[in-house]
């Protein structure tokens, strides 16, 4: 199985989401576990057969009492089967840290939500040579701490999202058995490892031929029904 998850941020509106739902359910594929991953506010819009629910972050608190805050139960009683966590733009915008992470996660795990735990250099650590110095404090920081079912990994160069800059397909296979490598060596055991940075219909092709990808992240791509559904025709090959 390979997996196609639409991360659509902040964007799109109430109008542009149901007519987007409703494109979304006349999709026909095969073989892919597309998730899609709408403003919290938009989860009710979405309710097709054809894909599953996500959610674009989740609470790292036990209290039930913080203003604002959304838990594992509520999104799992929305019908929510996967949550991103550990995105770049949360570490840098929102500040947050290795035990939000390993808070998000178990939030998750316990609600029977699975992880979609990203993970990436920033350019500044790429071109130092810290590419994997990097990948591996992010692996093994949050991973040592929380159970391993259920999680997913996202290999998204920092400098490569929303940027229009991608890897070379040489630079991402290698990336991605370093991380295959470092989760057997430490935990015995392999998780599913996507790509995301600049994914669209116009390098998916070329992206695709990267035979240790289990799927992809695709973030303002996603959000037009008819470049997502381009996505889709090319990663079905």
């Amino acid at each position: 199985m390979k997996y196609l998850v639409c991360n659509f941020k902040n964007k799109l509106n109430k109008e542009d989401i149901i007519k987007y739902s409703n494109k979304l359910n006349e999709l026909g594929f095969k073989n892919i576990e597309l998730v899609i991953c709408p403003s919290n506010i938009y989860l009710s819009y979405f309710s097709g057969d054809n894909y599953k629910l996500g959610v674009q972050d989740i609470s790292s608190f036990i209290d039930k009492t913080i203003t604002g805050e959304v838990m594992g139960e509520q999104l799992r009683s929305m019908n929510v089967s996967y949550a991103i966590i550990g995105h770049s733009e949360r570490r840098i915008y929102k500040n947050e840290l290795n035990i939000d992470f390993i808070n998000k996660i178990n939030n998750a795990i316990e609600n029977d939500i699975k992880v979609i735990y990203c993970i990436g250099e920033s350019l500044k650590e790429k071109e130092e040579g810290n590419t994997y110095i990097v990948l591996e404090k992010e692996i093994s920081e949050v991973l040592n701490n929380v159970e391993l079912k259920n999680i997913i990994i996202a290999y998204e160069p920092v400098w490569a999202i929303g940027s229009g800059k991608v890897p070379t397909n040489e630079e991402i296979k290698e990336n991605i058995e370093f991380i295959n490598k470092i989760i057997k060596e430490k935990y015995d055991t392999k998780l599913k490892v996507l790509y995301g940075g600049s994914v669209n219909k116009d390098n998916i092709s070329e992206l695709n031929k990267i035979k240790n990808i289990d799927g992809f992240l695709v973030g303002g791509a996603s959000t037009n029904i008819d470049s997502l559904e381009s996505i889709l025709l090319e990663f079905e090959k």
